[in-house]
């Protein structure tokens, strides 16, 4: 009975062991073409109050046109247009730069959430506040 145990032991640690190696072939694979069409596709969010709100992710070349912005304000508008326009083909700059601020405060909330690099740095659409002077 003990070998028949040891031998069921061997076969699991064997198929483990075959398993865990797949896996870490297949997870070690980088296909790159496979993340630059993903980065094509359109994306859709649901942003209370708005509704559903198509867009696209950022990619390097866009990060090359947001780092051209001298401000942190032109920045935010210049993200906010690049990743709306990629489901909008037709929207220009000017119109998203008429967007009422609270409109533009959520959509970029909803579509920002879940950039990395920006994880903790809130970009800023608008002016700074205004500080109550001391007395």
């Amino acid at each position: 009975m003990i070998s028949a145990v040891s031998g069921k032991v061997e076969e699991y640690a064997r198929k483990l062991e075959e398993y865990e190696q797949k896996k870490a072939e297949k997870a070690a694979k980088l296909d790159v073409k496979a993340l630059v069409q993903s980065s094509r596709e359109i994306r859709r969010v649901e942003v209370e109050g708005l509704g559903v709100v198509e867009y696209g992710v950022l990619t390097l070349a866009d990060s090359l046109e947001l780092a051209k912005c001298k401000t942190p304000e032109e920045r935010g508008v210049m993200t906010l247009w690049l990743m709306l326009q990629k489901a909008n083909k037709d929207l220009t700059l000017d119109e998203v730069k008429a967007l009422p601020l609270d409109v533009a405060a959520k959509l970029m909330t909803a579509l920002t959430k879940d950039m990395g690099f920006l994880a903790g740095k809130p970009l800023t659409i608008g002016s700074e506040p205004t500080r109550t002077p001391s007395t």
